[in-house]
Formats: C-alpha cells, structure tokens, sequence
C-alpha cells in the first residue's frame, strides 16, 4: 500500500543510511550537527525519526485521522502486533512510512530553504497522499468492521 519513495526512504532510515548533519559535521562539510527541524538536538536518525517535535506531531496527527496508536516508539513492530484486520495494518504502515518521508522532505527543505512547513499542513498532505494511494490499490471485498473503520476515516 505505501509508495515507492516512501518505502526506499524507510529503507534507509531502517539502515541508518540517510546523511544526516551529525554525519556532515564528522567530515566537515556541515558547520553544525543540530536538527533542521526543531534546532534543539543533534541530528542523528534516532532524534529524526522517534525525539524531534515536528516528527512527533507528524505521527500523532497521522494517527488521530487514522484512529490507531502510530506515534509510538518502534511504530512498524507495534502495528505488526496489532489484531488489526490486514488492510487497516497496511493502510497505517503506509501512513507511517509516509510520515518518515515527508519528514524528511521537511528536512532537505528545512537545510536547503531555511523554512519548515506547520505539521497540520503535512498532516493532510499525507492525508491525501493515503487516500489516493488506497483508491489505487484497494481491495474488492472488504468486511463489514473494514468498512465501518475505512467510513470513519473518510477512505471510502
């Protein structure tokens, strides 16, 4: 159900392989190591993705919309705990790693411009990023307790 550059992009979190500041400090090419994003920490995947604020405010607006708990720690393990039905899995793994993307895309933004778009804002921008990603690829039968979680989510 998730993208493709959502996916590649959770790779690379996953494998601690994004360049992060505190990485392009260590070979001088940054000046500083701070977080792009909230200024208060070091920028290292761990703050980026599970301490920052903006990152924070992403996964629990995500998961307000989506009426699951995704804003934990270890988000993508604790889904997979979930006895959850296997499209509502999908849809919030999809809206997980859509969240790790569009942090970031805030964060090159925030390097590179200097600005960072208000959480709500992305918010929906995911918002519609799922919902139209679900109209591609939605199943043809959905259960009844599907369909009143997917109506109330306002996917179908």
């Amino acid at each position: 159900m998730a993208l493709p550059k959502h996916s590649f992009t959770a790779w690379l979190i996953l494998n601690n392989a994004l360049m992060l500041k505190d990485q392009l400090a260590h070979i001088q090419i940054s000046q500083d190591d701070l977080c792009c994003l909230c200024q208060l920490a070091t920028e290292i995947h761990k703050h980026l993705i599970e301490e920052c604020h903006f990152s924070k405010s992403l996964l629990q607006g995500t998961g307000l919309w989506l009426e699951s708990d995704i804003d934990q720690k270890n988000a993508l393990i604790a889904i997979a705990r979930k006895r959850w039905s296997a499209i509502r899995k999908k849809l919030c793994i999809a809206a997980v790693l859509a969240c790790w993307y569009m942090v970031w895309m805030q964060r090159n933004g925030a390097r590179i411009h200097g600005s960072v778009t208000r959480p709500e804002l992305v918010v929906q921008q995911i918002r519609s990023m799922i919902v139209s990603r679900f109209h591609e690829c939605k199943p043809r039968v959905v259960c009844p307790k599907d369909r009143i979680w997917l109506c109330k989510v306002h996917l179908i």
